[in-house]
């Protein structure tokens, strides 16, 4: 396939039970703006509060700002924990990504908000409708949800950092139609 009809949609397929997914984002978004390309976007980090509950957050890789998108309710909570305030607060972050036109969105991960039509869909959208190429990661568990919102027009990429620099070159140097290296 030619980069010119390569789509400007990416994702990650990976296990539901791989979770080095968010440092190989990270990692070649780093290493893009590194280069002096414009990228922008939200990587996940994980960790733990006192107690043993899992702590989600997001980082803007612009700014560097981090969004605690869950809340701890307690070790013997069932109750959803993701915080809305902190959700909203991240689509900002990706909405002026947009705004200033960045040459490649990163969005942390298609998961199952997005599955059910919430979530970052809006903006993934706004990117793929502007003609800014986008990445994200999708757990297997959330591919027929990524399927159905993408009606298959993206590229699958195997979860292999060179594999994912290679794709996000082919689209920074379509945009710079062969003028800069990557």
């Amino acid at each position: 396939m030619s980069t010119a009809m390569t789509p400007p949609l990416a994702a990650l397929i990976y296990p539901d039970e791989r979770h080095d997914i968010e440092d190989l984002l990270e990692g070649v978004a780093r290493r893009l703006q590194q280069s002096g390309r414009q990228v922008g976007g939200l990587v996940h980090r994980q960790s733990r509060y006192a107690n043993g509950n899992k702590c989600m957050r997001l980082l803007d890789l612009r700014s560097g700002l981090q969004f605690e998108m869950t809340e701890d309710l307690g070790v013997s909570s069932k109750a959803c924990s993701l915080n809305p305030q902190a959700l909203a607060q991240a689509s900002v972050v990706l909405r002026q990504a947009l705004a200033d036109g960045v040459e490649l969105a990163v969005v942390n991960c298609f998961g199952q908000l997005e599955a059910a039509g919430g979530g970052f869909v809006q903006e993934i959208a706004a990117f793929v409708e502007a003609g800014i190429p986008v990445v994200t990661a999708v757990a297997a568990r959330h591919e027929a949800g990524w399927q159905s919102f993408t009606g298959g027009a993206f590229v699958r990429l195997p979860v292999d950092e060179q594999a994912l620099l290679h794709w996000c070159c082919q689209q920074l140097q379509r945009e710079d139609q062969g003028d800069r290296s990557c």
